[in-house]
């Protein structure tokens, strides 16, 4: 059964998603005019009471997250018996929507996406929360105004807290952003979130995602080929990839704020010059920018120049000299 067509003051536009255990809705806030997403846990999950704790742990996560990079919460409820919470709406949808087979985004702008992912996660990390399945669905788009598009970490309906993780015997992800240890039940941490936002962002960069394949496949898993063979990225940018996405996570990055770093020092100046404006006065700066200027004087026409320069100086001084002399 779909949520009542009002909650309170709130009025249902449209539904935006649907999941495994829940929908979410569009509804519009008519005093504040402005939109709010609402996630309702599915009806045949309503009754089970391990679901519906599990659903509203994620909005407690949320709400004490409290990150410009992580999907607020404003409101819980229910509704006839369907537990519900309202939250921040990414009026742009997700990363997905960016992303095309073959068709690899500026570096800059996968720089910039990739670090907000990172300051959300971070803070979900700090909370003893691994997201466990990060990926580009889960990573919505919210336009922020003069400050630019914004990413939020979403969708923490798989999340776990770090401390209990280890005895998790249910496996959740999604295979092609996955870490090997989520398919094998040996323990999931903050590195399996570091795995997956490294497979994002090889996928960003290359326009081809880092893993193909089934859970199945993972036990078994190896490396992708180096980001810079699919294409024309610095190889420095392989060490980075290649090390976050290591089959082994003794080997990876210990936090997200590594890769981040790593990919900066990794992209250098590339990242700063191919970064997208993000809002109109950059555009503009960036177009004026991009105007013709006067075109540069070569070398060899500066040196005739002043050779003849020389030569009136000469000429002068001789001038000058046998005027005086006479």
């Amino acid at each position: 059964m779909p949520l009542p067509e009002r909650l309170g003051r709130l009025r249902r536009v449209d539904r935006l998603g649907v999941g495994g255990f829940a929908t979410v809705w569009l509804y519009h806030d008519a005093e504040l005019d402005s939109d709010v997403a609402v996630k309702a846990l599915a009806e045949n999950w309503a009754q089970r009471l391990d679901v519906r704790e599990r659903f509203l742990e994620e909005a407690r996560i949320l709400r004490r997250a409290d990150s410009d990079h992580v999907v607020r919460v404003h409101d819980i409820g229910e509704a006839d018996g369907t537990p519900y919470f309202v939250m921040t709406h990414a009026d742009l949808g997700s990363l997905a929507t960016l992303l095309e087979p073959g068709r690899p985004l500026p570096p800059g702008r996968v720089l910039d996406l990739v670090a907000q992912a990172a300051d959300g996660l971070a803070v979900l990390h700090d909370l003893g929360v691994v997201h466990r399945d990060v990926k580009p669905q889960n990573l919505l788009l919210r336009s922020g105004g003069s400050a630019g598009d914004r990413l939020l970490v979403a969708d923490l309906g798989v999340a776990k807290a770090m401390l209990h993780a280890s005895g998790l015997t249910q496996v959740v992800g999604t295979p092609a952003y996955m870490a090997p240890e989520q398919a094998l039940g040996t323990g999931v941490d903050r590195r399996a979130d570091v795995h997956a936002l490294a497979a994002v962002a090889y996928q960003m960069l290359t326009g081809e995602l880092a893993r193909t394949g089934s859970v199945s496949s993972l036990a078994a898993a190896g490396l992708p080929p180096a980001p810079s063979t699919r294409a024309d990225l610095p190889a420095a940018v392989d060490g980075v990839l290649l090390g976050a996405l290591d089959p082994d996570p003794d080997r990876r990055p210990d936090d997200v704020a590594a890769l981040v770093a790593g990919l900066r020092r990794a992209l250098g100046a590339d990242a700063t010059v191919l970064l997208p404006p993000r809002t109109a006065s950059a555009r503009a700066e960036r177009a004026a920018d991009a105007r013709p200027g006067p075109a540069p004087v070569s070398s060899p026409v500066v040196t005739a120049l002043l050779a003849v320069l020389v030569l009136v100086v000469a000429f002068a001084a001789a001038y000058a000299a046998v005027h005086l002399a006479s």
